[in-house]
């Protein structure tokens, strides 16, 4: 029983360190290179979207999300970033995405 609980609260905090659920971090700038697109957020963060690995569809879905986010001001509900890239597009430290969320 102590080892599903140790378990059990190390899998909890793997996942909330993953995930991006922060009130009031709104898209702030929207930076294209090549077929993606990357988001820098309020809180300095930058998350790519990669046609490579969402597909053209999701990637047009969520560049309009991150326009409308932009736009109107709305928040970013969850995201789950992958290990910071060495090199995207000449930068680093960009995390890829393949889900996001937006709040009201």
């Amino acid at each position: 029983m102590r080892f599903y609980k140790i378990f059990l609260t190390v899998f909890v905090l793997s996942i909330s360190t993953m995930s991006l659920a922060v009130s009031g971090v709104k898209v702030n700038e929207i930076y294209y290179c090549g077929e993606d697109f990357a988001i820098r957020t309020s809180n300095n963060n930058w998350y790519v979207v990669q046609k490579t690995k969402v597909g053209a569809e999701k990637l047009n879905h969520f560049l309009s999300l991150a326009m409308f986010m932009m736009a109107s001001g709305k928040e970013i509900s969850n995201v789950f970033p992958g290990e910071p890239l060495d090199n995207w597009c000449g930068n680093k430290g960009f995390k890829p995405i393949t889900i996001l969320g937006v709040r009201n």
